[in-house]
């Protein structure tokens, strides 16, 4: 398993653009593999919708960094999210195990139940960045 931090979030105060700030993501394709989440997508389009969208996809909705940038500003919670970032884009879809996603994602991003954010990277200086950033525990 990659290198991972758990930054615990119990208030909902620590947001995905939050975390993406603290990541220099250009040079990864981004692909959402789970999605629930609150706030407003404008444009008459709806959070229910793109998280189905989301569910449906065979591997995952892909984005660039400013488009997943975007969409994570209008954001207002994430209840639960899997976002992966490779520098390979052939490798972005869903996978057989979570330990596998790990392995082959350069990094994953994940909240669970609103209630913690999971970070795992390849590079270790992303871990080390961002556990600097928030108050986060070293996990897996």
């Amino acid at each position: 398993m990659t290198n991972g931090i758990k930054i615990a979030d119990l208030d909902s105060s620590i947001l995905l653009l939050d975390i993406l700030n603290n990541i220099e993501g250009q040079e990864y394709f981004w692909s959402v593999l789970y999605l629930e989440a609150r706030g407003d997508l404008g444009d008459e389009k709806s959070i229910p919708d793109l998280e189905e969208r989301v569910s449906e996809s065979e591997n995952g909705m892909k984005f660039d960094w400013n488009s997943l940038n975007d969409l994570a500003g209008k954001f207002d919670q994430v209840i639960d999210i899997v976002l992966i970032g490779c520098r390979d884009q052939t490798i972005l879809g869903r996978f057989g195990s979570d330990e596998e996603m790990y392995d082959k994602s350069d990094i994953v991003i994940e909240m669970v139940d609103s209630t913690y954010w999971l970070i795992h990277a390849q590079d270790q200086s992303i871990v080390a960045d961002l556990s600097h950033c928030f108050n986060a525990k070293k996990w897996g």
